[in-house]
């Protein structure tokens, strides 16, 4: 998601777009966000394009979109959705040379045509100055269908002669909530045996089936048991994917001859929800592959622990943690101090030590989680009977 900053971010990243495609057509001309009352003065006697945004609005269907990372019994506050709606005006040195008008405006529709969204190093590059370019959610741009008339009011209650325009709306700008949500800790035990109900379809097919993948979340470094139906019907190994992260990796496996196959995770797989698949090579070396099922690669705290931390003079203090795997730029890291969710400050490469700022602390020893695109590092005991008490801060 991004910051407060994301509007002027993609007014920014927009005017440096269109600035390369209106200069091709009109060698000279500039690329302005002004209000149109400003706009076409000032440019020592270029053409200028102007990028004006005039409307604000609410995204209906993402307004009622659960918040981003949020697990089941957790409340957190949904982001803003905001759809941005932009005028694009073609002004010339000559008020009267209405064709050189038209030429920017022109290009800059076709420009907008043919890259209709604004990329992430677009946005990084034209706006460093927001996080906008982390939001998983593509910023695009598509002309707008104002209302009947709706452009002549606009002008008209700007109090300016009517110019040739383009309407444009960029879609949809997901703005953080300020508000603080509550991360409950999990729940040791679900029923008298700790595992609670489960069903598993189990039948006879001419294919290879994988139904579940265990544990869940697994940490870097642990035995995966894939169960499934048809397992046995060839040389077995593990390849998983990951939307950000790549893939795919390759796990050697072996069949245990029960309809499962296991395999060991590497110790430098990225944290978060990765996609598994069985492959079954034949003696021939044709292939049979299961169908994709979830795995969560949970990450791990690791360092000295329990952490200490004096508060400053504001009543906020700095946690420095340091964790494997590495947590890769675009992934969403937080920490879970207690029921408090503390995003992570930016990073710009690859790392293991992130740095969270916790404001307004109250003294105390908190229990920590780490969560890398969704999944918590374990906070429990191998059996998952009760918490690891090493894994805490002692705010001071």
């Amino acid at each position: 998601m991004s910051d407060a900053l994301a509007i002027a971010a993609v007014t920014e990243t927009l005017r440096a777009v269109l600035q390369e495609a209106v200069e091709r057509a009109v060698p000279g001309a500039v690329v302005t966000a002004r209000h149109p009352e400003r706009a076409g003065v000032d440019e020592g006697g270029a053409a200028a394009l102007n990028v004006f945004l005039y409307r604000t609005a609410v995204d209906g269907a993402w307004r009622n979109t659960d918040p981003f990372g949020s697990h089941p019994g957790e409340t957190r506050h949904p982001a803003l959705p905001l759809v941005l709606h932009y005028l694009l005006t073609g002004y010339a040195a000559d008020t009267e040379d209405a064709p050189l008008a038209e030429r920017l405006l022109g290009a800059a529709m076709a420009a907008l045509h043919a890259r209709p969204v604004l990329r992430s190093a677009e946005l990084r590059s034209a706006a460093g100055f927001s996080d906008l370019h982390l939001q998983p959610e593509a910023v695009r741009i598509t002309p707008a269908e104002p209302a009947p008339g709706e452009l002549y009011h606009l002008w008209e209650a700007l109090g300016l002669a009517y110019r040739l325009s383009a309407p444009f709306e960029a879609r949809v700008v997901l703005i953080d909530s300020a508000a603080p949500g509550r991360t409950p800790l999990p729940v040791l035990r679900r029923g008298d045996d700790g595992r609670g109900p489960e069903t598993v379809p189990w039948t006879t097919v001419p294919w290879p089936v994988l139904h579940t993948v265990r544990p869940a979340p697994a940490v870097p470094g642990a035995e995966l048991v894939l169960s499934g139906a048809g397992l046995g019907a060839g040389t077995p190994s593990v390849r998983l994917t990951h939307p950000l992260l790549g893939g795919p990796v390759v796990l050697a496996a072996r069949a245990d001859g029960a309809g499962t196959v296991r395999a060991t995770l590497g110790e430098d797989h990225g944290a978060g929800r990765w996609s598994a698949v069985v492959v079954l090579t034949a003696p021939d070396g044709s292939e049979r592959t299961t169908g994709p099922r979830p795995v969560h690669i949970a990450p791990r705290i690791t360092g000295d622990l329990p952490l200490s931390a004096a508060r400053d003079r504001s009543g906020g203090v700095t946690l420095t943690v340091d964790c494997v795997p590495a947590v890769r730029p675009g992934q969403r890291a937080e920490l879970l101090v207690a029921d408090l969710p503390v995003p992570a400050e930016p990073f710009a490469r690859a790392t293991r030590k992130l740095k969270f700022r916790v404001s307004a602390a109250r003294p105390g020893r908190y229990p920590l989680r780490l969560r890398v695109d969704g999944v918590d590092s374990p906070l429990t005991d191998e059996r998952a009977e009760r918490f690891d008490t090493g894994t805490t801060v002692v705010i001071t």
